[in-house]
């Protein structure tokens, strides 16, 4: 019997070290292994569609009306994992990379403009035959949605502003406008450092992510930091479209809007102002969150998304 322990007890070392091995000499593929379990255990299932801008990958699970979650700039699919864990059990959920980001190929410097965004927004909804979906978005995604709401209003039952939108200026000036203001881009990565501090920036209270997923991601900002660099000039110096506080009056279908009091990238004095010119819109704000509050908070967020969509969608079709 003593022997049978003594095997077992060297399996289980020996198994131990093979893991703890992999998880620091293997970080991409254990970091693969670690989001296709997160995703499953939240009803999501990795799939890819192709598109007129190519192949699109995205997440998808639950049944329901369907809710389309965007994800903001330099962000992936993966960013709404927590918040569609409680969001399956009532919708079908797609989250989806926007065309040029997370496991998408990138794309020329053009495809980024906002409006062309838009457009790219709208190949991916066709090709998933997505009519009349209730949309989700952060930040620049929360933008182009917008854009898109406007212009094709039938594709969007509802609309979310899922942490501030890009394109509200607001009264007081953020910690981002004062940056910007001496020429320093806080969001954008150069090295593994700005990766550790862009980090800070969007959130006060960094949610846990195991350490291959950061340094897997981190290695690939840091490898595309030239082109993310021109991205973001192209968003906010080159995309010739009205800013969303303009839109806001045309968006008559029913808009949520979170925002946290802690968000360093859009003041929270936007808030109100936002809200208020928005047709059909209810206003959330949030404690102890930054600008991604679907990371910082995403039961809050989960909760406050699913009593908007239950305010108005038919229960039959749940």
């Amino acid at each position: 019997m003593t022997r049978i322990f003594r095997k077992m007890a060297i399996a289980f070392g020996l198994l131990t070290f093979c893991a703890v091995l992999s998880w620091f000499a293997l970080p991409s593929q254990v970091a693969k292994g670690l989001i296709s379990l997160n995703n499953a255990s939240a009803g999501l299932r990795a799939r890819v569609a192709s598109t007129e801008v190519g192949d699109i990958h995205y997440l998808e699970g639950g049944r329901g009306e369907t809710v389309l979650l965007v994800h903001g700039i330099y962000a992936r699919k993966e960013h709404w994992a927590e918040v569609a864990r409680s969001l399956t059990k009532h919708n079908r959920v797609i989250a989806v990379d926007l065309p040029g980001f997370g496991d998408n190929n990138l794309l020329p410097d053009g495809e980024y403009l906002l409006d062309q965004q838009r457009a790219n927004l709208l190949a991916v909804m066709r090709a998933l035959d997505l009519k009349a979906v209730h949309v989700g978005a952060n930040s620049m995604g929360a933008y182009v949605a917008a854009l898109l709401a406007e212009k094709d209003p039938e594709r969007i039952a509802s609309l979310a502003f899922i942490g501030s939108p890009l394109g509200v200026p607001t009264p007081i000036p953020s910690d981002m406008d004062k940056a910007r203001d001496v020429g320093i881009a806080p969001l954008v990565v150069q090295t593994p450092d700005d990766f550790v501090r862009r980090n800070k920036w969007l959130s006060p209270n960094i949610p846990y992510v195991p350490g291959p997923i950061l340094q897997t991601w981190s290695e690939e900002e840091v490898a595309n930091a030239d082109h993310n660099a021109r991205i973001w000039d192209v968003v906010h110096a080159k995309s010739d479209v009205p800013t969303v506080l303009d839109l806001a009056p045309s968006l008559k279908m029913p808009t949520l809007v979170i925002w946290c009091q802690q968000d360093r990238i859009f003041h929270i004095s936007g808030a109100k102002i936002l809200a208020q010119s928005l047709p059909a819109s209810h206003l959330a704000t949030l404690d102890n969150c930054g600008h991604v509050p679907m990371l910082d908070k995403p039961s809050a967020v989960a909760s406050e998304y699913l009593k908007f969509l239950s305010s108005f969608s038919d229960p039959r079709s749940q």
